[in-house]
């Protein structure tokens, strides 16, 4: 899978979008109506996060534990 098209591999529930040309990795925000950029600024990093983390095992990405937090304190 090319590294600019993440949309159809990302498994993470809060991931948005990927811009691999500005190595930028978009989430949903904590916030209603917001997003949450990552910016990486070298190439590498940036796919090292998507691939490992967007893709597969977002359960470990700390932005994702951030975003479930927020549900879980929503429930209660």
């Amino acid at each position: 899978m090319p590294f600019g098209n993440y949309q159809t591999g990302a498994q993470c529930p809060f991931f948005r979008f990927a811009d691999s040309k500005r190595h930028r990795i978009t989430c949903e925000g904590l916030v209603d109506d917001s997003c949450l950029a990552l910016i990486y600024q070298e190439r590498q990093d940036y796919r090292i996060q998507v691939s490992t983390y967007c893709c597969r095992h977002y359960e470990k990405c700390e932005v994702y534990r951030m975003l479930a937090s927020k549900y879980e304190e929503e429930s209660i």
